[in-house]
């Protein structure tokens, strides 16, 4: 059993993984039943996946009508459970724009109902036969990064990552760059060959390579590939929803975090840094520290 003062530090998180729908009392349903089982099981943040509040999958227009009509009431519903339960909450929907198709959209909300921070997707899934461009409109990115968002929550800095973002090494970098060491990513990664492959090495090797934990929600079978899980700095997978419905829940701990830094002091040895978010340009070190 953890001593007192470590058990004061760590921070209980929980993923939850559930197939969204377009029924949206019944996502905010699962929302308010996953939480509920998450809380009961200590957890203190719980991770939905992309998309919790409709299902992506629908027509373009569709998904402009679900924004608009269901977005607030959805956030309310999840702002209530996080209240009810005493959790914060990232949870993925759609942002609403006028004549404009919606922003794919995480949002962190805490245990005291207010919103503390939200990240529209960047990269969207124009891959693999799939074209998200004609269903939602990119984040737009600015010169000093703050299209990026960073937050605070217990002893860890947690940055959002949404689902094709993974794909790319540096956007996980920059947020660590900026002080994340937890990457949170909700997912509807898609269903096919070799995705399960790719989801889980490109977890690990975010988790790797900036010595951060990941947590990472997920939506199940068979239109995305589940496998929710919580993997800690050193790349281990400490925790997973395979792929039902359901929660995986485990203690971040700041010593284990530090100890892991100490040991693979990667982000501190590496010679290149990135010198700006809009720009394509590195520069060495020596550069960097002039």
């Amino acid at each position: 059993m953890p001593n007192e003062d470590t058990a004061s530090t760590v921070l209980p998180v929980a993923v939850a993984q559930f197939l969204a729908g377009t029924d949206v009392e019944k996502n905010l349903r699962r929302v308010e039943e996953l939480t509920a089982q998450a809380a009961g099981r200590g957890a203190r943040l719980v991770v939905f996946p992309e998309a919790s509040m409709y299902a992506w999958d629908v027509p373009a227009a569709e998904l402009v009508d679900a924004a608009s009509s269901y977005g607030p009431a959805f956030l309310d519903g999840v702002s209530a459970a996080a209240v009810r339960h005493e959790v914060s909450i990232v949870v993925g929907t759609f942002e609403a724009r006028p004549d404009a198709q919606p922003y794919n959209r995480m949002v962190v909300v805490g245990p005291d109902a207010s919103v503390r921070g939200y990240y529209d997707k960047l990269h969207l899934y124009d891959a693999f036969s799939w074209q998200e461009s004609d269903k939602v409109s990119a984040g737009t990115t600015r010169p000093d990064a703050s299209e990026l968002c960073i937050l605070s929550l217990g002893q860890f800095t947690i940055g959002l990552v949404n689902c094709y973002d993974l794909r790319f090494p540096e956007m996980a970098r920059a947020l660590a760059e900026r002080g994340a060491d937890v990457l949170v990513v909700s997912s509807a990664w898609v269903a096919g060959p070799y995705k399960e492959m790719h989801w889980e090495t490109l977890l690990r090797a975010r988790a790797i390579e900036n010595t951060s934990y990941v947590i990472a929600a997920d939506q199940p079978p068979p239109a995305s590939v589940g496998l929710s899980m919580i993997i800690d700095p050193f790349g281990l997978v400490v925790a997973t929803c395979p792929t039902r419905e359901g929660i995986a829940v485990h203690d971040l701990d700041p010593a284990h975090l530090r100890e892991v830094r100490q040991t693979v002091p990667s982000l501190s040895n590496r010679r290149y840094r990135v010198v700006a978010a809009d720009s394509d340009s590195t520069t060495a070190d020596s550069e960097a520290t002039r």
